[in-house]
């Protein structure tokens, strides 16, 4: 009950209209949405919502309409997974686990923290784990591995972003909405900085990093 709370909370939260919202065509020039914070349009909401239908049919096909669990890793995936579970026209549930490997000023803190899993119910069941982004891969290889020790039927991953780049891993998701060559710091439509941004519709790549390092 508390969860469903939270993601009506979320979808209300997310039809705001912000009063300095950044611009969806990528052809205008950058501007600020928070303060003085530059951004530089990316990925808008309505190509990510095309890309979601997309492998939301796709998904139909390959699970031959079985009912899946879809696992999202909190708190990156939340609006993937809000638009996903809607596209999807077959049985489904979700669930939520969290990782964490950033720190509140944004620098990696090494380690990967997995909370969660113990209380998934995924034997033999059909798992759909669910993120925002594939980047170095070790946040989903080792969540991969972690969910497979609760012996689901079948088990695959979904991701918004990937970056192009090399990998010390075999790992790869199962099913990747964009892929990039930025190797800038994104935020909306999920992604964060500091916890701020992820309500933003369309994805954006932040300008100044150094400059708003004390934000």
């Amino acid at each position: 009950m508390a969860m469903n709370r939270f993601i009506v909370g979320v979808l209300l939260l997310t039809s705001i209209s912000l009063s300095q919202k950044a611009l969806a065509n990528r052809e205008s020039p950058p501007m600020s949405v928070y303060s003085s914070v530059e951004v530089d349009p990316f990925i808008t909401y309505e190509e990510v919502k095309e890309r979601i239908n997309k492998v939301a049919k796709q998904l139909a096909l390959d699970y031959k309409s079985q009912e899946i669990v879809i696992v999202m890793i909190m708190k990156g995936a939340l609006c993937l997974a809000v638009d996903l579970i809607r596209a999807i026209s077959f049985p489904c549930t979700i669930e939520y686990m969290q990782t964490s490997s950033y720190g509140m000023k944004g620098e990696c803190r090494g380690g990967l923290e997995i909370k969660g899993v113990e209380a998934l119910d995924l034997e033999s069941k059909n798992v759909l784990l669910v993120d925002d982004i594939f980047d170095s891969g070790n946040t989903l290889s080792q969540v991969h591995q972690a969910l497979a020790k609760k012996n689901p039927k079948s088990l695959k991953s979904l991701v918004l972003v990937s970056r192009n780049v090399s990998r010390d891993i075999d790992y790869r998701p199962d099913y990747v909405l964009f892929n990039i060559e930025e190797d800038g710091f994104i935020v909306g439509c999920g992604f964060d900085y500091k916890e701020h941004y992820r309500g933003l519709k369309d994805v954006y790549l932040l300008k100044d990093l150094e400059a708003i390092s004390d934000f």
